[in-house]
């Protein structure tokens, strides 16, 4: 049997549509029955590719963003972030966004985009981390199983709902930059 071969760059400009369908296609996916289906049903594959166009080509960019690209070229997961947001915790850097189409679960990608983010991280300084993810998320165990500690929880409103998320940390982001499996 072949080994699949799953490629981590940093995203172009013409990832944009890749990008915005994973984007979308994992809220959907992952936020049924969490997040009011009419604002699920509402996400525009045209409108996401333009924000992340724009995320991409920005000369501010704000915090970065890699892909994870299927063995036949096609764009299966991404991750995106940089320094923490808010000010308002003692990490120094945040993952702002990680999404993998769920048949891609389980083949090492989530691992692969969160270590190759976190050397970025390194190379920039930053040496905590820290990640939101709705608590009813199931995929959260994602986390756990990196080392993640849950420290925090705070509401957010999507969809004109008021939801739970839960903020886990890394002290230290250097084993998580190893993570290659």
């Amino acid at each position: 049997m072949q080994e699949e071969v799953f490629i981590i760059r940093e995203a172009s400009p013409d990832d944009a549509p890749g990008i915005a369908k994973v984007h979308i296609d994992t809220w959907r996916s992952t936020y049924s029955g969490i997040i009011p289906d009419s604002y699920l049903e509402k996400l525009s594959y045209e409108k996401a590719e333009g924000v992340w166009r724009e995320r991409i080509t920005a000369s501010e960019a704000p915090g970065l963003i890699y892909v994870g690209e299927g063995p036949g070229g096609e764009i299966v997961g991404f991750v995106t972030g940089g320094a923490e947001r808010t000010g308002e915790y003692p990490y120094e850097g945040e993952i702002y966004a990680i999404h993998v189409f769920k048949e891609f679960h389980n083949r090492g990608i989530g691992r692969r985009l969160t270590s190759v983010i976190c050397q970025q991280l390194i190379l920039e300084g930053l040496h905590s981390l820290l990640i939101w993810v709705l608590k009813e998320n199931l995929s959260r165990g994602f986390y756990e199983k990196l080392g993640g500690r849950m420290v925090a929880e705070r509401e957010i409103e999507i969809g004109g709902v008021l939801l739970p998320e839960v903020g886990y940390v890394w002290e230290d982001i250097r084993k998580l930059s190893d993570v290659t499996t």
